[in-house]
């Protein structure tokens, strides 16, 4: 993957962007907490919200004593930052999880899937679900949106799906 190195960091709900700010002022950092589109029934409009509150992602070509570095001097005090660590002291994330990565668009935004039902099961057929109909295993159809069956920081992905009327 280009010699680049992948982190997670937790932190607290709604800091995410807070600390991105931070990261993404050094130099060989791309931090971002990646965004997805819903519907929203009240405004009927799609907007953005975080699709793992309190996660920030870090991409550098830094070896990982230079990134705890960078990590360890974070100056907000009130803004806890935790390194998720899947092996003992090795944070970057493998190709396995970064697949789902290759979901987002350029802005990390996992953008709004279209699709329709098929004998009562969703079948995508525009967005970024595409051809993964599998991996859905239930739509609400009132609030627009799909649980996926994905293995990926321990989390429940429920994302954007859209079926004409």
């Amino acid at each position: 993957m280009n010699n680049e190195h992948w982190y997670v960091l937790l932190t607290i709900r709604s800091k995410e962007e807070e600390v991105c700010k931070y990261l993404n002022e050094n130099d060989g950092i791309y931090a971002f907490s990646p965004k997805m589109e819903f519907y929203h029934r009240v405004s009927k409009q799609i907007q953005q919200r975080a699709l793992f509150g309190g996660y920030v992602f870090v991409v550098s070509k830094l070896s990982q004593v230079e990134v705890d570095a960078i990590f360890k001097k974070f100056p907000l005090q009130s803004v806890f930052i935790h390194e998720l660590k899947y092996e003992e002291d090795i944070s970057a994330l493998t190709d396995r999880y970064l697949i789902r990565i290759e979901m987002f668009d350029d802005k990390k935004v996992l953008r709004m899937s279209y699709g329709e039902l098929v004998n009562k099961k969703i079948h995508v057929t525009q967005g970024p679900l595409k051809n993964m109909d599998d991996y859905i295993v239930k739509y609400d159809k009132h609030n627009r949106l799909a649980t996926l069956n994905l293995n990926f920081l321990n989390q429940i992905w429920k994302v954007g799906v859209t079926i004409p009327e």
